[in-house]
């Protein structure tokens, strides 16, 4: 269906419902209405996300081609909540306004006159020139300036980059319209016409707009969660909407695909290849051999060990790798891949599995479908289910207040394959103990946060088999501390201490990033502006966060050295360059390289109950390796010199994966 004329001067005042890892959370009211010469758009954007109110509202001039004159986001604070999310009486053109308890903050202030912009960002005002094209959004939310953005360039001729500022001064953005999906709502057939944009935040988004112009749904993660909003009157086609999102995200990670093609070794290799010359660390335990050779055909280990006992056949492609190191590939065992653009870019730094911590269901099924059918370029995807409690506070799709209702979620979730559920705060202890004896019944694991009902050992004696980041209180060299880790050991229990999460989360924002993710500055720039605002701390001093990493890392030593596995997660943090610094951190709170190196291979792989397929580097197991240039036993950062990393036995080069990934050279 065309897509009708602009009408500038038609009123448009609508609601969104906002959902954050699936979950109805909040709204987004919005108007666009007449001005003079012009457009006037509000927001009022408004969730609770975990107990935290994110309250924005936006304000925004526009011209009648909707040229951007100004625009204003503002964060509105509150001491007194009790009205909850999206409760204000007044209004300003029909928006809510901040009311008493409450502080209303300008973020971001763009005024443009003519090529000259003038920017408040990050409480820092700098004036630039602008070129024609040039828009004014501030990332993500509001998710009304993305219509705006949408009008603006089919008004201006659909240019095939538009100018964003906020920038580096700015940043080039992408709108392509993708074609139309279909929903029925009550029975009437309703096209909606899809447009992704790139370039505003890390990844690409989505925008659906019905055949009245109007908002029908928003998709953006950002290098973060996922949010979605969805046209109020749109709510009970739900399913269908999230079904088209996750497609629109698997199509666009096909057609990377294409342009990812693997080195000419790879096509041999269903003859066979054979990787010569290297030294091999298998990830067993075992001592690394020097000049090694690795034999693969048909995605699969044939042979591997010594030059001199492991014979090649004739037929078989050598590649010589003489002065490499060869390690299994990595895993990332506390990952959310809630955008397509995480995929590849794990691949590029030679994460070959991921544990999925919590998504969105009908995405994250989608997504591993497409690499499992190897229709996207990416790691292996082990997932594990996400469950909360219930009330307004809680997080993710899925909610349990009773035992059945949490064996039922456990039930579904292991019919769709995932390997194991993730517990989160707000869930019963009776629950607890009936998702933990479900989930073993359906032979999956259970890992994840400690339920605030309770206590570390009585999670860990209710059946949890994992636990989520190192929520370890006290000293862990005390007598009570080393009861503590005689009761890990004793029940088996894995950790997963998220230790470079710590580091970025608590660092004094004083400390260039870079210092301890020298991998940030290749992320694409909208990531790390994205990121500028939301991580480390401005009161707190560099020592002060030294001296609280050196405490975490005191208790993964004692851990460590008490023999309770650790595997090797970031939740999140710089894609893939944060499982090096993982390592890293390890290293320095006492494991040698080897064991960093296996909590991040074979240890994973055993804890996913995976390690007779992927892991190390033996016979039978899953082509899945990188070549290094350096040996990281001698470094443990030598896992920074990847130089080919290899998949299912197709081997590619760095710089090809780098260059689809969007990473910066």
């Amino acid at each position: 269906r065309a897509q009708p004329a602009l009408a500038p001067n038609e009123p448009l005042r609508d609601s969104m419902r906002i959902f954050y890892v699936g979950r109805a959370v909040g709204w987004e009211r919005y108007d666009v209405t007449p001005s003079a010469g012009g457009v006037q758009l509000n927001s009022d954007f408004d969730y609770i996300d975990r107990g935290r109110r994110v309250h924005t509202q936006a304000t925004m001039q526009l011209s009648a081609s909707y040229a951007p004159i100004r625009l204003e986001i503002a964060r509105i604070t509150e001491s007194d909540r009790a009205n909850g999310a999206g409760a204000n009486n007044a209004t300003n053109g029909g928006m809510p306004t901040a009311q008493n308890g409450q502080t209303r903050t300008v973020a971001t202030r763009v005024d443009i006159s003519g090529s000259h912009a003038t920017v408040l960002k990050l409480g820092a005002t700098t004036g630039i020139a602008i070129p024609s094209n040039t828009f004014a959004l501030a990332p993500a939310s509001p998710m009304a300036q993305h219509l705006a953005l949408v009008r603006f360039w089919r008004a201006n001729g659909e240019p095939a980059t538009i100018s964003l500022i906020p920038g580096e001064p700015t940043n080039p953005v992408h709108i392509t319209k993708q074609g139309t999906d279909t929903i029925t709502v009550f029975g009437a057939r309703e096209v909606l016409t899809r447009y992704a944009l790139d370039g505003i935040v890390w990844g690409t988004e989505y925008l659906w707009l019905d055949s009245q112009d109007r908002l029908a749904m928003f998709s953006t993660a950002g290098g973060g969660l996922v949010t979605k909003g969805v046209r109020g009157a749109l709510l009970p086609a739900y399913d269908a909407l999230m079904a088209i999102g996750a497609r629109a995200s698997v199509v666009q990670l096909a057609q990377i695909a294409k342009h990812t093609t693997a080195t000419a070794q790879s096509i041999a290799a269903k003859k066979g290849l054979a990787l010569v010359g290297a030294t091999l660390i298998d990830g067993t335990g075992n001592a690394a051999i020097p000049n090694a050779t690795v034999i693969v055909r048909n995605g699969r280990i044939v042979a591997a060990g010594p030059a001199a006992t492991t014979k090649i056949a004739k037929s078989v492609t050598r590649v010589d790798v003489a002065g490499k190191t060869i390690i299994p590939g990595l895993w990332d065992m506390h990952a959310h891949v809630h955008q397509l653009e995480w995929l590849p870019t794990y691949l590029a730094t030679g994460i070959t599995s991921v544990r999925d911590m919590g998504n969105e269901f009908t995405f994250v099924t989608e997504l591993r479908r497409a690499t499992t059918m190897r229709r996207a370029v990416g790691p292996n995807l082990f997932l594990a289910g996400l469950i909360d409690g219930p009330g307004a506070n809680a997080f993710g799709e899925f909610s349990a207040s009773t035992p059945d209702e949490g064996r039922a979620i456990v039930r579904r979730y292991a019919a769709a394959g995932f390997e194991q559920m993730k517990l989160y705060s707000l869930l019963a202890p009776d629950v607890v103990a009936a998702i933990c004896d479900e989930a073993h019944k359906q032979r999956m694991m259970v890992t994840g946060h400690i339920p605030n009902s309770l206590t570390l050992i009585a999670a860990i004696d209710s059946g949890m088999d994992q636990v989520a980041h190192l929520p370890i209180r006290g000293d862990l060299a005390s007598d009570s501390g080393k009861a503590m880790i005689a009761h890990f050991k004793a029940r088996g229990t894995v950790f997963d201490p998220t230790a470079s999460w710590g580091e970025i989360g608590g660092h004094a924002s004083a400390e260039p990033l870079e210092h301890f993710q020298p991998g940030a500055p290749h992320m694409p720039s909208p990531f790390l502006q994205f990121r500028a605002s939301g991580w480390g701390s401005a009161t707190t001093d560099t020592a002060t966060a030294h001296a609280r990493l050196a405490r975490s890392l005191t208790n993964i030593r004692l851990l460590y050295e008490a023999g309770v596995p650790m595997v090797a997660g970031t939740d999140e943090g710089v894609p893939g360059f944060s499982v090096y610094r993982e390592l890293e951190l390890y290293v320095q709170a006492g494991m040698t390289p080897m064991d960093a190196l296996r909590s991040a291979t074979s240890i994973s792989a055993r804890a996913m109950n995976s390690d007779k397929d992927v892991g190390t580097i033996e016979t039978g197991r899953r082509a899945d390796l990188l070549v290094l240039d350096a040996n990281p036993l001698d470094n443990i950062s030598n896992v920074r010199t990847m130089r080919w990393v290899m998949k299912d036995g197709l081997m590619y080069d760095r710089t090809v994966l780098w260059n689809a990934a969007g990473l910066r050279p």
